[in-house]
């Protein structure tokens, strides 16, 4: 367990959001929001956090990126900023700082989540959820994806790079010119369009064949402009279309029979679509699993801020068992005290 109070950090490429658990037990204090783009890293964004009025000042650090987390230094995938655990242990102050994958907390909230609270979970699928593996997906900046998975008395979060694996037509005409769609890189992925600027990627091909007027820059602009824009329906009709086989896959490939859980900015935004026959059509399209997709339980997360939510439980609680990065103070001390000087 870390040291309390323990600072809590959900950092992604467009957000990163900040609280305080200031003893075992309690509840986060209120969050603190900031662009990423307006710092040059997290030891910056924590203290600007941190001299805030009335700020606890924490123990240790909890930090959830959006990025890779293995061994060695963690970068956020879609924003500049790296994580060294020893330089933000030492520049803050810490006594232990532990990074995950920001689809750890976000899996983990599954657990406390109201599935008959609006505020919290919409069901868009089958009512009654399955007691085998869950899934969470997020398209949003980027797209993320993490499974939890029952083991006896506590739950292993597998977290994915789903996100990155290869992504194309798998009908002869779904009505999307793919050619258009591929980026400059030349891999097309699954993040490269069901994701906030995949959105955009997608109706601006769409408007190049049918509105070449239309000029959207930024995902909100394509969903405001559904009242009275055909090629902006017809994007997110896509888009969730896309979407819905995406999730399907995923759930065949992880056998969450718990259910699917859409997170992310995006999927609160499209909830009339994600209920419509585009999203389940594409989902349950797996033969010949049809019959077994369609009683897969199927929500959107409503809740603000779940990853706090999920980071403040895995403080508290021992019942998770999830792969991440951990930095000791009295560890880093007992190195350099045992290491031989340089001659």
């Amino acid at each position: 367990m870390l040291p309390f109070p323990v600072l809590l950090a959900d950092i992604g490429g467009t957000y990163a959001r900040f609280a305080i658990v200031p003893w075992p037990g309690a509840d986060p204090t209120p969050i603190w929001k900031a662009a990423t783009a307006g710092f040059s890293g997290p030891v910056e964004a924590v203290r600007s956090y941190l001299d805030g009025p009335g700020t606890i000042r924490p123990c240790a650090a909890f930090l959830a990126v959006a990025g890779r987390v293995g061994s060695g230094v963690t970068r956020l995938t879609n924003a500049p900023w790296r994580f060294d655990l020893a330089e933000i242990g030492v520049a803050l102050g810490l006594d232990a700082v532990r990074v995950v994958n920001d689809y750890v907390p976000l899996a983990a909230a599954l657990t406390i989540l109201d599935q008959a609270a609006p505020a919290e979970l919409v069901r868009i699928g089958p009512s009654v959820t399955g007691a085998g593996t869950r899934l969470v997906i997020g398209p949003g900046t980027g797209l993320g994806a993490a499974a939890l998975i029952p083991a006896g008395e506590r739950y292993l979060i597998q977290t994915t790079e789903a996100g990155h694996t290869g992504f194309g037509p798998c009908e002869p005409d779904d009505g999307l010119p793919w050619h258009q769609l591929m980026p400059s890189e030349g891999r097309l992925t699954a993040e490269t369009l069901l994701s906030g600027p995949g959105l955009v990627r997608i109706a601006r091909a769409l408007a190049a064949a049918r509105d070449p007027e239309v000029g959207w820059r930024l995902p909100a602009e394509v969903l405001d402009g559904r009242a009275g824009n055909a090629v902006a329906r017809e994007t997110v009709e896509q888009f969730t279309r896309l979407l819905g086989r995406f999730a399907g896959d995923l759930s065949l490939m992880f056998g969450a029979t718990g259910g699917v859980f859409l997170a992310g900015g995006i999927a609160p935004r499209i909830i009339a679509d994600l209920q419509g026959d585009a999203f389940h059509t594409a989902f349950e399209d797996k033969p010949p699993f049809h019959e077994a997709m369609c009683a897969v339980p199927r929500f959107v997360i409503t809740r603000p801020e779940p990853a706090i939510a999920g980071l403040a439980l895995l403080a508290n609680e021992d019942g998770f068992l999830f792969p991440g990065q951990d930095w000791r103070r009295v560890e880093a001390d007992q190195g350099r005290a045992t290491t031989p000087a340089a001659p």
